[in-house]
């Protein structure tokens, strides 16, 4: 039996990660686990999602299957915040995945989906769910069990202890940079180098105490060995989607849409520009299309890299469109266009720089009395390298591929 479980929590806490948490562990006296659960990241650009649009998914070997949705169903009962504007839960349960399931997660991934497309596949399927509400949480859970995972990482989350939830965290900053220092690159956005932060525990009141992230579970551990902090009531490792660009499509700038995230084609068209509150646009345009790609304050140092940019710089862009805007993740620089400046010509008897002769009367040599008629050019050396460039951990969201996982050789790491 695959269990799958979304939209449990709200802006105000709980975590449907900690529901599935407690769920494994109730399930337990009903069966066997099979496999890591897994933590599956849905399209980012979802207008309805409470925080990080994280759906879940349990694999059961059990001969009890009513018992274990009665068990499921009351745990989401009892660990959905109900009151949430947004929240409305979702729970299915499978006995197999068919393929229109896994398509169905692929889309969930990449598109807007509506309740109904969820509803009218489970009953298709005769799959067994409940929902809350709205039941929005059915296209998440669904599409959780449908997930096929073809490139993952994983992460380790430990909980707190309920007395504490909402309080402020106590975690040791040193422990966790000497974690980071130990165990980068096989873990990753722990911390933030770049603007000093600690980047991996959340500041709502949700149970997560804090979340290590990487392609080695054994490095995960002995990141976890180092921390310093609070007492945790349980931990769990997962197996997820996040930091693979499963949200990334290939497109033509003019198939792009607001609500999908996209890597583009295309060179820069206008000198990037800031506005006030340190956002920073520029445009990109191929034959037939532009559009404005955007590094909001929230990148911090990315804002460098982008205000280096030049028109006819060749790029491949990486991002979610909103309001026609593409929100940057990361850039290929291709290839740098020539940036010059005219300057006096030389004298070439002297080899001094010649002065203005007057107003449309050319250049001239005060010593040698030689004569141009117009100024020359000079190549300026450009303060950028071909190659990948991202925002730091601390503005990356959850399904971006941090460069640390790519064996490129001109990857430029955020740190």
């Amino acid at each position: 039996m695959i269990i799958g479980i979304d939209d449990t929590d709200s802006e105000r806490g709980l975590c449907t990660t900690y529901l599935a948490a407690v769920l494994m562990e109730r399930l337990q006296p009903l069966g066997k686990l099979q496999d890591l659960p897994r933590l599956v990241r849905l399209n980012p650009c979802a207008p309805f999602k409470t925080r990080g649009n994280a759906a879940i998914a349990l694999e059961l070997d059990t001969s009890r299957p009513q018992e274990v949705r009665e068990v499921a169903l009351r745990t989401v009962t009892e660990l959905s915040d109900l009151s949430g504007k947004n929240t409305n839960p979702g729970l299915v349960a499978v006995d197999c995945v068919s393929d229109d399931m896994r398509r169905f997660y692929r889309r969930a991934v990449t598109e807007i989906l509506e309740i109904e497309e969820a509803r009218e596949l489970l009953d298709s399927e005769g799959a067994w769910h409940r929902s809350f509400k709205k039941g929005r949480g059915l296209i998440g859970a669904l599409a959780a069990v449908g997930a096929e995972l073809p490139d993952f990482t994983y992460e380790l989350i430990a909980y707190r202890e309920r007395s504490r939830w909402g309080s402020p965290r106590e975690i040791e900053a040193k422990s966790v940079w000497e974690a980071d220092r130990l165990t980068y690159p096989l873990t990753w956005d722990t911390v933030d180098h770049a603007n000093q932060r600690v980047v991996f525990a959340p500041h709502s009141a949700d149970p997560i105490l804090f979340g290590i992230r990487g392609d080695d579970p054994s490095a995960l551990e002995q990141a976890f060995s180092c921390i310093v902090s609070e007492p945790w009531e349980r931990r769990v490792l997962y197996r997820t989607n996040q930091g693979t660009d499963a949200h990334i499509l290939a497109a033509d700038i003019g198939q792009a849409k607001n609500f999908q995230s996209y890597r583009l084609h295309g060179k820069v068209s206008e000198a990037p520009h800031a506005i006030a509150g340190g956002h920073v646009f520029f445009s990109l345009q191929n034959e037939s299309a532009s559009i404005t790609c955007a590094a909001f304050e929230p990148t911090k140092n990315f804002r460098t890299i982008i205000k280096k940019l030049h028109p006819g710089d060749e790029l491949e862009v990486c991002g979610a469109v909103r309001d026609g805007t593409m929100n940057l993740e990361k850039i290929n620089v291709l290839d740098l266009a020539d940036r010059d400046m005219p300057i006096s010509p030389v004298c070439p008897q002297c080899g001094r720089r010649m002065e203005s002769a007057g107003k449309g009367q050319g250049y001239r040599c005060r010593r040698c009395k030689t004569r141009a008629d117009a100024r020359t050019r000079v190549i300026l050396p450009r303060d950028l390298e071909t190659g990948f460039y991202e925002v730091p951990p601390s503005a990356r969201r959850h399904l971006a591929r941090p460069l640390v996982r790519e064996s490129r050789q001109n990857a430029h790491p955020s740190r």
